[in-house]
């Protein structure tokens, strides 16, 4: 199954999202039927599906997906673990694509408060996620608290991103938006 994970994620990386799809759901009903459909074991197979389904702009069946990978990995490894703050990162980008504003910021926030409690304060993960949550802000029209942590964002990424980053370069498009 590793093997056939690994494929998927080439097949993805080389910009081929259908047949990483057709072969993250075959690992994920294999697993499935080894594991059964409550086992934590399937939560990374969950949330790669999730992903892929997200990257094809299919955020109706990429979401109950990622919020049972939520669910299995906090059953998995507790609720301070930062591989749940990875999910829930990613739950919320498919909750805000989604429209469900007020969900994807709960998600935001509970991702990086278990971030900001495992890494501290200068994480490469803490300023995806603020960047993440300053795109809601600035959706929801809270401009100065949007700016406050792209901003943040932008110090994590300066120390830790080398300036061709693409999450670098994102953050300071998104702050000279904003002026």
């Amino acid at each position: 199954m590793q093997d056939l994970s690994k494929q998927a994620i080439q097949l993805l990386q080389q910009g081929d999202l259908d047949g990483a799809r057709t072969l993250f759901q075959f690992v994920l009903d294999q697993r499935v039927a080894v594991f059964g459909a409550d086992n934590p074991a399937i939560a990374t197979d969950l949330a790669n599906l999730g992903n892929v389904l997200a990257e094809l702009h299919d955020v109706v069946a990429a979401r109950p997906l990622l919020e049972r990978a939520v669910a299995l990995r906090e059953q998995q490894c507790g609720a301070d673990h930062p591989d749940l703050a990875t999910e829930l990162g990613n739950l919320g980008l498919v909750l805000e694509a989604a429209g469900d504003l007020r969900a994807a910021r709960a998600a935001y926030q509970r991702a990086l408060a278990i971030q900001m409690a495992a890494y501290g304060g200068s994480h490469p993960s803490i300023g995806i996620t603020l960047s993440n949550l300053a795109g809601l802000l600035r959706r929801e029209g809270e401009v100065d608290q949007a700016r406050a942590a792209w901003e943040r964002a932008h110090q994590i990424f300066e120390r830790h991103l080398a300036p061709s980053d693409p999450a670098r370069q994102a953050t300071q498009a998104a702050l000279r938006g904003l002026s």
